[in-house]
């Protein structure tokens, strides 16, 4: 490697801009190395830089064997253009051929963040390593700028390299006029598909860079009838695997059948579509099972089904925008037996209620035998009134709690201590009434006594089965899962299961038929399958929160679109 190259490949990683006080010519044999003025390069890198705000530059050069020779006159060119780049305008720009890029990076640059590659020619050098490093590299990560000379058609440049749908790759070209520069944005629908283009933008002296007003997927919006392979797996209603008089799968129904039928119209696409008997899990020698190993090994291009977001998934393949969200948690059936209420005749009375009861006798015996007192000191200085009750205090507390449980009291002729009589009925009326209603309705609401209501509950029970589907996010969550209780229950229950359930109808309807019978399934799912079994589901605490989506292959060029429908 050249010291150019080095000093700038070790720029880019440590983000230091380069600064050199040497003087050097750059060409490949007798032609150019920037078939463009620096100024024109300077400013169309500057306005696509901006516009995607990508963190770094990478200028491509084609020859691996650089000529480096001071006092010579040809001095400012590409370390001109690197120096506005990364010392004017603070933008971190490396220099290097596509040899040097795949000895020295590799594989590694996906730890380079938003970069933009920038071809600086289309001389025959750098074709022929564009296309070797378009086989390797994933094509749509970098935002890649490619200058052409007026000769060159961009069909013959790009003939063998493939563009994905996806990726982001623009062409510089100048105009008829010679006044400015066009943009164009090429990409193919497949692999297999001719190369088209839209004008992307332009750029002149005048007005500067102008880029498009529309977004990448506004802009690409139609597959033209490609065709994309869809897995699935009968998992009713939400997935429906559909066939024909051959029994051949042609669709797929329930809502995820009406949600991939939209994404049909709205890309204009046709599918195939695939059956799958699992979702897929991870065997202990890394390869994967079920519809993630089909996406693995590109024998399907998108599993519509519901399939949970998961750490080791999230490794293998990309998932769509999330469908729906909903926890996870074990069911069980509703035990049959009834508990006994004993304490249904004093549970309409909470403390507060019998405090105020309480209260009401003592302020109601204490205002009688206050009245009392009153008037029988009035009947000593021989004033005109009835005649005083010797009643004490405790013995009219006594006589008002009997008014409560509805015993009469001894007449009195005096007028306050009627209307204390009155209010006392009056409210021993009123609480009657309430504790009727709501003995009544205690009596009346049938409950049941769940045998436990944790995963630690159904452990010490110890007389459940316990299981979850098949091949499914739920069985490799308790088969990697750190949680004591977990792991002892994988242990002991679960893999004492030989036969576990297809999908979650199947795995409800054993809930329902075979005796304590716990199974794992979503909340969303046993709220819509209650009504296709037949007994009544009760839920345990929430074992985790779980997000739904579709996925496709890691490299997958129609992931954006399928998210932007």
């Amino acid at each position: 490697m050249s010291r150019l190259e080095f000093w700038s490949l070790w720029m880019l990683l440590v983000s230091v801009p380069l600064r050199t006080d040497s003087q050097l010519t750059i060409t490949i044999g007798n032609k150019p190395l920037m078939i463009r003025p620096q100024r024109v390069y300077e400013n169309l890198i500057k306005g696509v830089h901006d516009f995607f705000n990508n963190t770094c530059i990478i200028l491509f050069h084609g020859s691996p064997n650089v000529i480096e020779t001071e006092g010579l006159e040809d001095i400012d060119g590409l370390l001109g253009l690197q120096k506005y780049l990364s010392g004017t305008l603070n933008i971190r720009t490396a220099i290097m051929d596509f040899h040097t890029f795949k000895d020295k990076v590799g594989s590694t640059y996906y730890n380079i963040k938003r970069p933009l590659f920038v071809l600086l020619n289309d001389l025959d050098e750098i074709k022929e390593q564009f296309v070797l490093v378009s086989e390797w590299i994933t094509m749509s990560y970098p935002t890649w700028l490619i200058f052409l000379r007026d000769g060159t058609r961009m069909e013959d440049f790009l003939a063998d390299v493939y563009v994905p749908f996806d990726c982001i790759l623009m062409t510089v070209q100048t105009d008829a006029e010679g006044n400015g520069e066009i943009i164009r944005d090429a990409y193919r629908i497949s692999r297999e598909g001719d190369l088209r283009w839209m004008e992307f933008g332009a750029w002149d002296q005048a007005d500067g860079f102008r880029g498009p007003k529309l977004g990448l997927y506004q802009r690409r919006h139609d597959l033209e009838g490609s065709n994309l392979r869809v897995i699935s797996i009968h998992d009713p209603p939400v997935s429906k695997i559909l066939r024909n008089e051959y029994n051949e799968t042609v669709g797929v129904g329930g809502f995820f059948g009406e949600v991939i039928q939209l994404l049909q119209e709205g890309m204009n696409c046709t599918f195939s579509y695939q059956e799958s008997d699992k979702w897929g899990i991870q065997l202990p020698n890394g390869t994967w099972t079920g519809m993630i190993g089909m996406l693995m090994h590109d024998e399907a291009g998108l599993a519509a089904t519901e399939l949970m977001m998961t750490s080791d998934r999230l490794d293998v393949v990309k998932f769509t925008t999330p469908v729906y969200s909903t926890k996870s948690r074990v069911y069980i059936k509703r035990p049959d037996t009834t508990a006994v209420k004993w304490n249904a005749y004093l549970a309409p009375f909470a403390c507060n209620v019998w405090n105020a009861i309480a209260l009401m006798i003592v302020v109601t015996g204490i205002s009688i035998s206050t009245i009392d007192t009153i008037f029988s000191k009035k009947a000593i200085f021989h004033l005109p009134t009835t005649e005083a009750s010797s009643t004490t205090v405790p013995e009219t507390m006594f006589f008002v709690f009997g008014a409560l449980c509805g015993q009469g009291m001894a007449m009195s002729s005096l007028d306050p201590i009627r209307v204390v009589h009155l209010s006392i009925h009056s409210m021993a009326v009123v609480v009657l009434a309430a504790y009727s209603a709501a003995l009544i309705s205690f009596l009346a609401i049938k409950t049941f006594a769940m045998p436990f209501t944790t995963m630690e509950g159904m452990l010490e029970d110890g007389s459940y089965r316990f299981a979850v589907v098949g091949e499914s996010a739920d069985y490799y969550f308790f088969q990697n899962t750190s949680d004591r209780v977990l792991t002892f229950m994988f242990d002991e229950l679960l893999t004492g299961e030989s036969n576990l359930p297809a999908n979650y109808l199947d795995g409800l309807k054993r809930v329902c038929k075979e005796p304590k019978y716990a199974f794992m399934t979503l909340d969303n799912m046993a709220a819509v399958l209650q009504g296709k079994v037949d007994c009544i589901l009760e839920p345990l605490d929430t074992m985790m929160q779980a997000t739904i989506a579709m996925a496709v292959s890691v490299n997958s060029p129609y992931r954006g679109i399928i998210d932007s429908k």
